[in-house]
């Protein structure tokens, strides 16, 4: 059975009387019709004294005015509403069966009914919800705390003004205040520069970028800090909430990796330089390398040609007949051949290709011979003096390289006078004894050579630095730089030194101190007679793969009455040896051939026949290392003296050394 509009009416009621929630219905008069228990209950105003009335009539004294807006908008334009407690709190004055006000939310319908229109205003009960809602909030602010605190940067938070309104437990142990003692203080107690933090000025943006600045401790002292602030608005009210950062040690950690890398930098400057330099003097020291190579070369062939030039004049000078004209041409052609000689020894002394022995130097006689040289060197705006006394001791040095000092002292005193002067060569005798002693010299007796200019000088800078390979003050390209040092490695490796005086503008002084030597004063050298005729007849072996040099050493052996076999080559020597088809009584060979050199043949025939004498003729006096056997020299260019000399030094001039050896396979 179905039920009745009683029936229905009743459930209704029934309802509305339990359900949780406050249910007011209001026709469009604006009358209450309807008022369950529930809000009965919360503002003990019965059912009875509600019926009938308007809503603002019911609850005098409550503003009611949005609420009564509602329900007219509600009623008229079938509009729905919902009024919040968040935004308008205790709307009605309504309490809880303990006695405390209902925080409640207001929703308001429109419903028609019989054909008439009605508004439905129902009100939830939030006041557990907001209380759970705090409960959560205090633990969420809890734990906010907890962490704040935690944190190992300071936190402070400020409001509008720059009044410190809170502070962490890290900003009570980085700046010394406790909290009480912070709280209501102006934010300049931690920042000596408030214009670093952003209280009270415009900010378009809520978070300011970190910025760098100064703090300060409550001892005094200061600190440096990263500053990042934010803005931040609640109740209306702005606050702002920085985090302060203690970047001392990092600061410190950064300046000293700044420092670090400016020290690297410096150091890879400095490296970067010695490198450079280093490569400099690679580069001069093999240039140099070059040079004397080149050098060395170029004095080598020049010897051969001498050879040839100097044999061939030493025969004419025995053919030509006793015509005065005829002797002066062919003397002076001898004595240009002699100096193009001496000049293949300085080049070859240059390129470090000859051996050079220390003797007994007559300083006198050196210099005097070098006048000629150093005023061609000089030019004519450089005037040479000379002040050596002809009784000095001799000096025990290497005289080529001693010839190659002085000239290389007079060119860099020329380099000093751009506009001429005086180059003045002295010489006296000297002592260090244990009672007056030298740093750079042991006792004994010395030869002081002195060599002095009116340049300009030098100053105490480039005076320490001058003896140093490869400095020099001249251009690029202009010097090598290794002049003076070679002069002071001749004077140590002598036994002596070398002392420099020198000032701006008054010229310089090179005191170059040698040892005194132990032999005998050096003789004059005079003229040497025509070379004597051996003895013997020696029956002689000549290798030489020039041939225009192997023709002049043929002509002057068999002026000499010997009997020469000629080939060009090593090999050709072997196989002439070897064929045994004649008897042999010395060999000379030349050193630098093509195929084996001539070292390399002396090796061959000492093993094979060790009783031939074999005569090395080579323009080096000087071998490579491991490269001397130790062969009687003959030194390019010869004359035929020099022929006569080795080869009675070798065989004998009686023969009584020579053993004829006849060559077989």
């Amino acid at each position: 059975m179905e039920p009745t509009a009683t029936d229905v009416a009743l459930i209704l009621d029934s309802a509305l009387a339990v359900v949780d929630m406050g249910v007011i219905a209001v026709d469009s008069a604006r009358r209450i019709v309807l008022w369950n228990a529930w809000i009965e209950r919360r503002t003990q105003i019965a059912a009875d004294a509600a019926m009938g009335r308007a809503i603002e009539e019911v609850f005098t004294g409550a503003n009611t005015a949005r609420l009564t807006q509602a329900v007219t908008e509600a009623i008229e334009f079938g509009n729905s509403g919902f009024l919040s407690h968040a935004l308008h709190p205790s709307l009605l004055p309504m309490r809880g069966l303990d006695g405390r006000p209902v925080a409640h939310n207001i929703r308001v319908r429109h419903f028609d009914s019989g054909g008439r229109s009605y508004c439905l205003v129902q009100i939830d009960d939030i006041t557990e919800t907001i209380r759970r809602e705090a409960v959560l909030r205090d633990r969420q602010n809890a734990r906010y705390r907890a962490v704040v605190d935690s944190a190992m940067d300071a936190i402070v938070t400020t409001d509008s003004s720059g009044i410190i309104q809170w502070t962490n437990d890290a900003a009570v142990r980085q700046f010394g205040y406790a909290a009480d003692e912070a709280v209501g203080q102006g934010i300049g107690l931690f920042l000596p520069h408030p214009a670093d933090w952003p209280a009270g000025r415009a900010q378009v943006d809520a978070i300011r970028p970190v910025i760098e600045t100064t703090g300060c401790r409550k001892d005094g002292s200061l600190l440096h800090l990263d500053v990042a602030t934010s803005r931040w608005t609640t109740g209306g009210q702005v606050f702002v909430t920085g985090i302060l950062r203690d970047s001392t040690e990092r600061k410190r950690a950064a300046e000293a990796l700044k420092a670090l890398n400016e020290d690297l930098e410096r150091k890879v400057e400095e490296r970067t330089r010695e490198r450079e330099e280093a490569l400099t003097k690679l580069f001069a020291s093999q240039k140099m390398e070059a040079i004397g190579k080149l050098t060395g070369g170029l004095a080598h062939d020049f010897n051969n040609l001498l050879s040839a030039v100097l044999s061939n004049l030493d025969l004419l000078r025995k053919r030509l007949p006793e015509d005065a004209k005829f002797r002066r041409l062919l003397d002076g052609a001898i004595h240009g051949a002699e100096r193009g000689a001496s000049l293949t020894a300085r080049l070859l002394a240059f390129a470090r290709r000859q051996e050079l022995k220390p003797e007994a130097v007559d300083v006198a006689d050196m210099v005097t011979g070098m006048i000629e040289l150093l005023e061609r060197s000089l030019g004519a705006s450089v005037q040479v003096k000379t002040d050596v006394p002809g009784n000095l001791p001799a000096m025990h040095v290497d005289l080529n390289q001693l010839e190659l000092a002085l000239l290389n002292l007079a060119v860099n005193a020329r380099d000093a006078m751009p506009f001429g002067g005086w180059l003045t060569i002295s010489a006296a005798a000297g002592s260090v004894t244990d009672a007056a002693p030298a740093p750079d010299l042991s006792p004994g007796d010395y030869i002081r050579i002195s060599v002095s200019d009116t340049g300009v000088g030098m100053d105490e800078t480039i005076l320490a630095q001058a003896r140093e390979p490869f400095f020099t003050t001249k251009g690029p390209g202009k010097g090598t730089g290794l002049g003076l040092s070679m002069v002071q490695g001749l004077a140590v490796q002598s036994g002596g030194a070398l002392r420099l005086h020198s000032k701006p503008g008054q010229g310089t002084t090179v005191d170059l101190w040698l040892p005194i030597s132990r032999e005998a004063r050096p003789k004059v050298p005079v003229a040497a007679p025509a070379p004597a005729l051996s003895r013997r007849r020696l029956k002689i072996l000549l290798i030489d793969d020039d041939a225009l040099v192997r023709m002049g050493t043929v002509d002057m052996l068999e002026d000499l009455g010997h009997v020469v076999t000629e080939v060009g080559s090593a090999a050709e020597a072997l196989t002439i040896l070897q064929a045994g088809r004649t008897s042999v009584d010395v060999v000379i060979t030349d050193q630098a051939m093509p195929g084996m050199r001539g070292t390399e043949l002396a090796a061959e025939l000492a093993r094979k026949y060790p009783r031939l004498p074999v005569i090395l003729a080579t323009g080096y006096a000087e071998l490579p290392h491991g490269d001397d056997p130790g062969l009687p020299r003959l030194s390019k260019p010869f004359r035929q003296e020099d022929l006569a000399d080795v080869l009675d030094k070798v065989v004998g001039r009686d023969g009584k050394q020579a053993k004829v050896i006849l060559l077989r396979r």
